[in-house]
């Protein structure tokens, strides 16, 4: 009866009271998005894009908060062309915090979050924005770069496994400067949409980024079937 009596009193005077937070969890995660792509000298084609995180998660209540990192970022080659970020620059890539609320009705519903980088040396390079490397043609090089990816969660269920449901990305890349006559003249900025799906799974604590590397990974996102996301555009 007493322990009950400041509970029933915060309840009369109209506030909430506070629910203790879990002890933080930690979370591997994996993405699979799809879309158009345009590759400099092509025409726009199909990418696959694969995004490997680890996440520090808080739990309060039915309130999940994730604070993810990215590990690895996988691009299929395009055409024989491959555009890659260096893993200095993954390792650099701004933390992003997310945050999913789960109904009474077992309903998940997961807030969008954004990815993005200005003109700063991100990647500590000495050069603007982050350096993508193009590869596989004679149009070869650097681009420097500035993007900003925004990720929508369409559909998310919660179960004994963790956390997994299908997302899109709108993503904007504005070119800051390139290394080569040929990638100067032909890359220019674009915009460009991807659809997929994403997982994520408790692993033990003190798991890293680095103790993952070469081991095979913790969780896999289902592949999605169906149609890709509509053609990039671009602009100069």
């Amino acid at each position: 009866m007493f322990a009950a009596a400041p509970l029933l009193a915060l309840l009369l005077l109209g506030e909430t009271p506070s629910i203790d937070a879990s002890p933080i969890e930690i979370w591997a995660g994996h993405q699979i998005l799809r879309g158009m792509r345009h590759v400099p000298l092509h025409s726009d084609v199909l990418d696959e894009t694969e995004n490997y995180v680890i996440a520090k998660v808080e739990r309060r209540g039915g309130h999940i908060e994730l604070r993810q990192h990215f590990c690895r970022v996988e691009s299929k080659p395009v055409k024989g062309v491959t555009v890659a970020l260096s893993a200095t620059g993954v390792a650099r890539m701004p933390a992003t915090p997310v945050v999913a609320d789960v109904a009474a009705d077992g309903g998940v519903r997961v807030g969008a979050w954004d990815v993005a980088w200005g003109h700063e040396d991100m990647d500590g390079d000495g050069k603007p924005g982050a350096t993508f490397t193009v590869s596989g043609t004679f149009c070869s090089g650097d681009l420097y770069v500035a993007s900003q990816s925004h990720y929508t969660v369409e559909r998310a269920q919660l179960d004994e496994h963790g956390l997994s449901g299908e997302l899109k990305v709108e993503q904007k890349q504005q070119i800051l400067g390139a290394s080569g006559l040929c990638l100067r003249a032909m890359a220019g900025d674009s915009t460009e949409s991807q659809h997929g799906t994403f997982a994520y799974r408790p692993v033990p604590a003190g798991t890293t980024c680095q103790s993952l590397a070469g081991k095979p990974w913790p969780v896999k996102a289902q592949r999605k079937a169906g149609p890709v996301a509509p053609p990039a555009s671009k602009g100069h």
